[in-house]
């Protein structure tokens, strides 16, 4: 029985004007435009192959994201191949041919999709573009006063205007793809999607990492977790602006406007699972 060949790689990913470049390698032996990839050492794991190679071919220090489909095929001598992949982020080294490629480059995905020699490989494409799904982050509505309320603070309620704007989010987001509502337990948190809910037909899910005073790393991990899916995240005024400021300084580009008003929208936009884009979105008049 033909040993089957173990193989290891990365698509790796940067934020760029807006957009995400991932990085392609140019194999003189071959004539070929691919992901960096290379076989296993003895003793080494799939992870530390993947790393060594994207290093020895790229010369960029990675860190691993998440695993994508393997593929399998019959190499050129006609051996069982398995090469896994993960996606990654670059955080040192600088790009440039090594002793295992004569060309390294950072393309936008369309780029790639063109120049790419195999089209397994552009199927690893498929996969990063379905975590592309935007997210809507939704500062709770008018609240009534913080001061004057003598219950727990999770049940203080919207007041009459708080619930006219979250009635009008709505129609705020009526073109836009909604497939999940996740708030924080906070009473005036679910009652700002509860018409949005009503209207899509969808549960109000509670999230512990959208709390007033909770962890931004949190956040961004349920930001994470929901990139396949289009989801509203419905907040508070503290996370919401560290959220956006973060994900900016991660080169995230924001529109030409910008707030944190009750009610107000922020839309982020994916492209291979990272958030790319945003756009602020007031809330209407009262």
């Amino acid at each position: 029985m033909t040993t089957e060949v173990r193989a290891a790689g990365g698509v790796v990913r940067r934020r760029l004007d807006g957009h995400v470049l991932t990085v392609l390698v140019h194999r003189p032996r071959y004539d070929d435009w691919t992901f960096p990839k290379g076989k296993l050492l003895d003793g080494e794991s799939f992870e530390e192959a993947a790393l060594r190679e994207v290093l020895e071919e790229t010369g960029l220090e990675c860190r691993i994201d998440d695993e994508l489909p393997p593929l399998r095929y019959l190499d050129q001598d006609g051996r069982p191949k398995v090469v896994r992949y993960w996606s990654m982020d670059a955080h040192g080294g600088d790009l440039g041919p090594t002793d295992e490629v004569d060309e390294a480059r950072w393309v936008t995905l369309d780029e790639a999709r063109r120049m790419l020699s195999y089209d397994r490989d552009r199927e690893l494409l498929d996969v990063l573009n379905a975590n592309g799904a935007p997210a809507y982050l939704i500062r709770h509505a008018k609240a009534g006063d913080r001061a004057t309320w003598t219950g727990d603070d999770l049940s203080r309620p919207l007041s009459k205007t708080g619930h006219r704007q979250a009635k009008a989010l709505v129609k705020e987001l009526a073109s836009r793809p909604v497939k999940r509502i996740v708030s924080s337990p906070a009473v005036r948190c679910v009652d700002t999607v509860g018409p949005l809910a009503d209207q899509r037909g969808l549960p109000i899910e509670p999230r512990d990492e959208l709390l007033e005073g909770a962890s931004l790393s949190g956040l961004l991990g349920l930001l994470d977790e929901l990139r396949s899916t289009a989801t509203v995240l419905s907040g508070h005024g503290d996370l919401i602006p560290a959220t956006v400021e973060h994900l900016e300084a991660q080169g995230m580009i924001i529109g030409p406007d910008r707030g944190w008003k009750k009610a107000s929208v922020w839309v982020l936009e994916r492209e291979a699972g990272l958030i790319v884009r945003a756009t602020y979105l007031p809330p209407s008049p009262d």
